[in-house]
């Protein structure tokens, strides 16, 4: 994980002017009119000085992250003390948490919070999590002398004294890089300040591991000539841009030309979930949103991920409970609706911290934990390199182990690089690609042992399914045994030899950004404002 330009978040929230550390940007003093200091009503001597009641410095907009602790969030402080208790913040626990206002008192110190993108109140600085490092206890690495391990990957987040998260690039790894040729075990460092954290990286010893026969596999003959659109030309009623829109009152109904299919609108998804600034003024690690990638869905939540640019790999997995958040629309409603219903609504909301996701096309979830692919998106089909998995706790959405796998047909002259596959439960996973070469779209299965991952071709679609465009969305129908593979306006449903079943096409001109199947039923989020569908009609054979 690289950056090219300078995070202001963590060290922004750090003041050079009283000492704390050095950062990218100070806080805003009273020169600026922005720092005040509320003296005792009795006026001092010049001899006898009282400490000010509060003193306020403003920020640059920072990451905060919570905590399960039992504090207050309050509407202001006043005289040194927190006023109207409103909220708990254990509430706002999951969500994601930015601040740019610092109160220190007499008896404690209070930032200003914004929640999901709104301004709520004034919060203990003892209610965050601080010094902390969020690493994994372990990862494993196939065995691949084409590929190394970015220690840096392994990082949820880093938080100072503050509790402000830091940009990865600031902290101490003792290892740049873990080489994946040669078996072996190490213990990867991390520190920064007083925050410490080890994780066991086992690089593991099988040669054969990964490695396939693809060649014996026959594709089937399909000679649909489907065809999608290049660019775009659709949106919801009211996504204008990513800066202009407005929320949408209506539900959609998208029905395919031979009515085989009908998708209707289940939950529109909020634009933003971080404070709406100008793109160019933002950076990754404030910014929640605004391009959907992909989706699962389990137990009733609905699991999405978002970029906040489609030149990096790092983006947030967000998870909306579907069992309590019935309504299609009051997601687009999180800045206007009472504090309130906004409290009850953002419980059932759950933001990762800002962790690698590639592209975001393959996920999957079970029972504990999501699952993500974290893969190169510029990296071609034919690549012999590793690709990352990530496990991430459903609880808080931190990354609970990392595999590497690795997929060769023979040998390493030949291998098979995915960029779209689904995890259906913990130990097996479905892919596919494109494989230019050889004219055909395959279907690859992948089983775990232990922490070893074995790959299986399992069938072959001759040609690509659609002529002229990316798969945009992959899922796996466990009752009836077929894949569905997702391009703009056309679905594909397919048996896992690679006979084509049926296919659905569709007009609504927007992108389609990830499918899953979930009680025998079909969902697709599409973009141009991140909406979910689903499908009336139950999966079949």
């Amino acid at each position: 994980m690289k950056y090219k330009n300078k995070i202001l978040t963590a060290t922004s929230a750090v003041a050079l002017s009283v000492g704390l550390l050095m950062g990218y940007s100070n806080p805003v003093f009273a020169t600026n009119s922005k720092t005040t200091a509320k003296a005792d009503k009795t006026k001092d001597s010049s001899t006898d000085k009282k400490e000010p009641v509060q003193t306020s410095t403003s920020y640059d907009l920072m990451v905060k992250v919570g905590s399960n602790r039992n504090y207050g969030v309050y509407k202001s402080i006043k005289n040194g003390e927190p006023v109207k208790k409103f909220a708990s913040a254990s509430d706002y626990q999951y969500a994601h948490i930015q601040s740019d206002q610092r109160i220190k008192t007499q008896h404690g110190t209070y930032w200003r919070i914004y929640v999901n993108g709104r301004k709520v109140g004034y919060v203990n600085q003892n209610w965050f999590t601080r010094n902390k490092i969020a690493v994994p206890k372990t990862v494993s690495l196939v065995r691949n002398s084409h590929s190394d391990f970015a220690p840096e990957d392994a990082v949820s987040y880093v938080t100072n004294h503050m509790g402000t998260v830091i940009p990865t690039q600031d902290i101490t790894i003792s290892e740049d890089a873990i080489d994946c040729s040669e078996p072996g075990t190490y213990k990867v460092k991390y520190s920064y300040g007083s925050a410490k954290a080890t994780v066991k990286v086992t690089v593991r010893k099988s040669t054969k591991e990964g490695v396939a026969d693809a060649d014996s596999v026959q594709a089937k003959p399909f000679s649909g000539d489907l065809k999608s659109w290049k660019t775009y030309y659709g949106s919801s009623s009211n996504y204008v841009t990513k800066t202009d829109f407005a929320p949408d009152k209506s539900k959609h109904s998208y029905t395919t030309d031979n009515s085989n299919m009908t998708f209707k609108t289940r939950y529109f998804q909020p634009v933003l979930l971080s404070v709406a600034r100008d793109i160019k003024d933002d950076d990754y690690i404030n910014r929640v949103g605004h391009i959907p990638e992909g989706i699962a869905i389990s137990d009733g939540w609905l699991y999405s991920s978002l970029l906040s640019s489609t030149k990096i790999s790092n983006g947030h997995i967000v998870g909306y409970n579907l069992n309590h958040l019935t309504n299609a629309f009051n997601g687009q409603y999180l800045l206007d609706m009472s504090q309130k219903e906004f409290n009850s609504y953002v419980k059932n909301i759950k933001v990762s911290p800002y962790i690698p996701i590639g592209h975001g096309q393959a996920m999957g979830a079970t029972d504990k934990y999501i699952y993500v692919v974290n893969y190169d998106n510029k990296t071609l089909y034919k690549s012999n390199r590793s690709e990352e998995l990530l496990q991430i706790r459903k609880s808080d959405m931190c990354i609970n182990k990392i595999w590497t796998f690795k997929c060769w047909n023979g040998s390493d002259s030949e291998g098979r690089y995915f960029r779209n596959g689904v995890v259906v439960d913990d130990h097996k996973m479905y892919t596919t690609l494109y494989n230019k070469q050889k004219d055909q779209t395959e279907y690859w299965k992948f089983n775990r042992k232990g922490d070893n991952w074995y790959p299986t071709m399992l069938g072959a679609t001759k040609t690509g399914i659609v002529s002229n465009t990316y798969t945009q969305g992959f899922a796996y129908d466990p009752k009836n045994g077929n894949f569905y593979l997702a391009f703009n306006d056309v679905i594909a449903k397919i048996a896992r030899d690679g006979e084509v079943k049926d296919t659905y096409q569709f007009h609504t001109g927007r992108e389609i950004e990830g499918i899953a199947v979930s009680n025998n039923r079909l969902y697709m989020n599409l973009a141009q404002r991140a909406e979910l569908l689903e499908s009336t009609e139950k999966l079949t054979k």
